[in-house]
């Protein structure tokens, strides 16, 4: 039974706000460095084994090619033992899975990430072409009020010592008078999405322009690669609803059945490759783009991924999200 000195400091405890609680946790769950030789006798601890790669060569790996803290995101995809003498420890975990995980992971990245630029690019093709076009728009009002505090045009003259484009923002800078090309030049992903959404309800009778709900995932899935982070992360975890237009566009495709869709669309990785896909084959124009990615995505999935293929044959939600992921990518390039 909780005594009344244990009991008090509870009470206390419980009574302080959700960010103190979380500070006081985080402290209190400080994990202690470790060595690299350390932390592979953690590993082993955990059920992870070093079979297929030794452990010099995990060392070697985890020196110069990768760090513990990503690559053991990957332990996220594998089980553990629920009871028994190994409960706790990961089932059929060799330490060359994750380090062939990590590798495919990069690759995916770099692919993606070029897509994302690509997107972000074409968007902001069309969307000026829509504003040159529009008779009620003269370029500067829509900056005007889309930024009406100036804390966007602010911020470029804070950047504006370190900017590439720092000419461009020179030549505002007094008033901050941008026109909205020079505006979209300076502008985060993030920000332009959100001018776009403005744009769209500011002129709602315009049809010229694609949706504005399928570029968060975009978005999302842009900064998860370009700051590095685990994509393939948590293939078994699922997340709440998915985005509706993107359950619409999937169940076009054959080859993939409704229990298939509404399971790993449900999977945050999962669901905004499929937005990616979807708006990548749908609105980028260039035809040499279009092929060269299609290429890209063939020979990692097709040829790379598949390296070793033999590691995850034990692993169902390696191997059916790979699956899904095949035939969207075969369904959305289907034409080039």
């Amino acid at each position: 039974m909780m005594n009344l000195t244990a009991y008090g400091l509870w009470c206390k405890f419980k009574s302080l706000s959700e960010r103190d609680r979380l500070a006081i946790e985080s402290i209190v769950c400080r994990k202690k460095k470790l060595t690299v030789d350390e932390l592979i006798q953690h590993m082993k601890k955990k059920g992870i084994t070093f079979d297929i790669v030794n452990e010099d060569e995990a060392k070697h790996f985890l020196q110069e090619h990768n760090y513990y803290f990503k690559l053991a995101a990957y332990r996220a995809n594998y089980a553990k033992y629920p009871h028994g003498n190994l409960r706790g420890k990961y089932i059929n975990l060799d330490f060359a899975y994750l380090r062939e995980l990590s590798t495919i992971d990069m690759y995916l990245r770099y692919v993606i990430l070029k897509m994302c630029l690509d997107i972000e690019h074409q968007l902001k093709v069309m969307f000026l072409k829509d504003v040159e076009t529009n008779s009620d728009e003269d370029g500067y009002s829509l900056v005007e009020d889309f930024d009406r505090d100036k804390s966007i045009r602010s911020k470029f003259l804070r950047q504006a010592s370190s900017s590439y484009a720092q000419d461009l923002i020179q030549k505002h800078q007094i008033l901050l008078d941008f026109p909205i090309w020079a505006f979209c030049e300076l502008i985060s992903f993030g920000d332009f999405i959100k001018l776009y959404k403005f744009y769209i309800r500011r002129h709602p009778k315009r049809k010229t322009l694609p949706k504005f709900n399928l570029l968060y995932p975009i978005r999302n899935l842009r900064n998860a690669a370009a700051h590095s982070n685990c994509l393939i992360y948590k293939l078994s975890t699922h997340m709440g609803n998915t985005t509706s237009d993107i359950g619409k566009i999937v169940s076009n495709i054959p080859t993939l059945t409704v229990s298939s869709r509404e399971k790993y669309l449900k999977i945050l990785p999962i669901h905004d490759f499929a937005v990616l896909l979807y708006w990548y084959s749908s609105y980028v124009t260039s035809e040499g783009l279009l092929q060269s990615r299609k290429k890209e995505l063939y020979s990692l999935f097709f040829h790379r991924m598949r390296t070793h293929k033999e590691y995850f044959s034990g692993n169902k939600y390696i191997q059916n999200s790979y699956i899904f992921c095949i035939r969207l990518i075969q369904y959305f390039f289907r034409k080039y």
